[in-house]
Parts: C-alpha cells; sequence; structure tokens
C-alpha cells in the first residue's frame, strides 16, 4: 500500500530500536536445505501457525472489556492469527474501541481517513476497508465501527500482509512506523500468559548418540569436535536431552565460534561448553515470546541439575531478572545461547 492501513487516533511518535539481524542464518541456508529443510522457511514458507498461548494475563483481564476479549480470542482462533496482536493492535489504536476521539464511533478521525476500534481506512475508491472489510456478525452489512466486524477485518488484513510468517512485516503493512511495530509486539507479550513452562527429560548421551540422531543438524566442523572429543559431556547429554522432544540446528559449537565473547573475555565456546541454538522444529529464531524456540527457552529454563545452563541467552530474559544464569541480550534474538562455566 502507498499509505499507511490506519493512523491510530492516540498515536505518538518516536524513535525505535534497530532490527535484529539474521545474517547467521542466511549463511547457512544452504546446510539447512540439506539436513532439515529449514531453509524452505528462509525462501517463505510460513513456520507454523500454532504455538501462541490462547490463556490471557491478569493485564490483558484487566484491561480489555470481555466483549472485546472474547472477540479477539475468537478471530484469532478462526483466523490463525495470534489473539494478543489484535489486542494490542485495538489498545493502541482506540483503548479497544473506548477512546472519545473523533473517528472511532462514527466519523472519521483527525487525519480524516480511518474509522472505527481497529482504525481502517475509507480513504480512496478502493480502500482497505473496502477490501478487507468483513460481515462478522452475519447481520448483513459491513461496519467499521462494529467490533465484530473490524477485528475479524484486521486479522485478514494481517493475514494478506504476511502474518503469521512474519508478524513484524503484516503490523508494518497496518500502520508504517518501526515504534508502532515494536509498541504492538510488546503490549501483545504483557496481554499473552506464558505457558507454564517444563524441565526437558534427562538424558546421558555420548557424542556417537548425537552425531547419529537426525533430529540434530550439525556442520561438519561441528560434527569433527563431536568426534574429536572436544566437546562437553554435559553439552553433549544437554543437547541429546533437547533432541528427545524436539529437532534442533546448531548453528555454533566450539571451533565455529570465536574464542572471546564480544565483551573481550573468553567464551565458553573456546572450552566446548557452549552451544547456539538458531532453529527448532523447523522454526527460525527471530526472538519471540512464542512458538518452538521460546517453548525451548523456557524449557532449558526450567532444567535444575547439572544440565542447567550457567547461561542461557535470548532476546528475553527466560527466567526472571532474579535469576543471573538467565539473561536478555539484543544480539541473541536469532540464537538460543546455552553454556557451562567451566
Amino acid at each position: 500500500m502507498a499509505a499507511p492501513l490506519v493512523i491510530g487516533v492516540g498515536a505518538r511518535r518516536r524513535r525505535a530500536g534497530p532490527a535484529a539481524l539474521f545474517a547467521l542464518l542466511a549463511a547457512l541456508g544452504a546446510l539447512l536445505v540439506l539436513v532439515m529443510g529449514v531453509l524452505g522457511a528462509v525462501l517463505g514458507v510460513q513456520p507454523p501457525q500454532a504455538g501462541y498461548a490462547p490463556s490471557p494475563s491478569p493485564a490483558a483481564r484487566a484491561q480489555i472489556p470481555p466483549a472485546y476479549l472474547r472477540l479477539y480470542v475468537a478471530t484469532g482462533r478462526r483466523y490463525g492469527i495470534d489473539p494478543w496482536i489484535l489486542a494490542a493492535i485495538g489498545s493502541i489504536e482506540t483503548d479497544h474501541g473506548r477512546s472519545r476521539a473523533p473517528g472511532v464511533v462514527s466519523g472519521v478521525n483527525a487525519f480524516g481517513c480511518c474509522a472505527g476500534p481497529m482504525q481502517f481506512s475509507l480513504v480512496g475508491a478502493r480502500s482497505t476497508w473496502d477490501a478487507y472489510g468483513v460481515d462478522g456478525n452475519h447481520d448483513g452489512r459491513r461496519s467499521p465501527y462494529d467490533p465484530e466486524d473490524a477485528i475479524p477485518a484486521a486479522a485478514r488484513y494481517l493475514r494478506a500482509s504476511g502474518a503469521p510468517g512474519d508478524y513484524r512485516r503484516a503490523i508494518f503493512a497496518y500502520n508504517h512506523a518501526d515504534w508502532y511495530v515494536n509498541d504492538v509486539l510488546a503490549l501483545a507479550d504483557r496481554y499473552r500468559a506464558a505457558p507454564p513452562p517444563t524441565a526437558l527429560p534427562d538424558a546421558s548421551a555420548s557424542a556417537g548418540d548425537v552425531l547419529r540422531n537426525r533430529r540434530i543438524a550439525l556442520t561438519p566442523l561441528q560434527r569433527a569436535d563431536l568426534r574429536e572429543g572436544r566437546i562437553d559431556e554435559r553439552l553433549i547429554s544437554a543437547l541429546a536431552a533437547i533432541a528427545r522432544r524436539h529437532t534442533v540446528v546448531v548453528t555454533a559449537l566450539r571451533s565455529d565460534h570465536g574464542y572471546y565473547t564480544v565483551n573481550g573475555t573468553v567464551s565458553n565456546h573456546s572450552g566446548g561448553r557452549a552451544m547456539d541454538i538458531g532453529a527448532v522444529d523447523d522454526e527460525i529464531c527471530r526472538g519471540g515470546r512464542t512458538g518452538a524456540c521460546a517453548d525451548l527457552v523456557r524449557e532449558l529454563a526450567a532444567i535444575d541439575g547439572p544440565l542447567r545452563a550457567t547461561e542461557l541467552i535470548y532476546c528475553w530474559d527466560p527466567d526472571g531478572p532474579t535469576d543471573p544464569r538467565g539473561f536478555a541480550r539484543a544480539d541473541h534474538c536469532d540464537h538460543i545461547h546455552w553454556g557451562l562455566d567451566s
């Protein structure tokens, strides 16, 4: 679209941080197509649509009117869209229809373009409402002011713009501003009740077990590290435990990682005590809080005992700020780092 679909009635502009880069996985594309078919995801195959938590968090129950909450959940289920993305858009645009600004219950907003609780554009011979409007309650008319019509229409537009495969792209199409995308994703995280973590099963394995396991994708250099005894036995057992529940692509082990961290300290990779995982169950890790990568992070955080990582790093902190073993780094949004101190 040449212009944004919506301009929220309460929108504010601010600078957003740069998006995380995924150069490492792109460089490994040729290998992934051979070992797991993950390259298909890179080239446009959509990741699984399931994986979001359908239960609302306490914040969602407190902030979203019950009728809207039911609509977001039902629409998400019907269209295969995360309902908390829909809820976050509805909140930012019009406070779930409660805003008294122009264009929410009648007319258009102050920009002269958009209307209704989800702020669809009515401008042009074929507006975005004309293209995606839905008679969601089957009353014989499509009204952008009716949440039963507008919320399903928003789901249709998100799907047409790349969701659920790429929510960032879809939300940017909805409103062309990076700050808006970041706000929607952050609010959706607050609305979404995280599933309770479950620890991975215990496993004791040899390097040969890992090398033979078809659920673990390894590069030739990583295989050489395993064959030549350069990898810590605890890491081998952790990787075998992961493979009991998931298929994974290992993007760094020992010889394919730098000796030092970005902070200048000696990396646990250099001692064969750390691994990076860039894809889980054919889903490329992108730092989200839902899906296979998020599930694995939570499972790793729930482990106690010798296989509990002393470094568990992802785009967000999987075990909360009180536990120093897990933490968030913006440069780890494209992979899960698991490591052990000596």
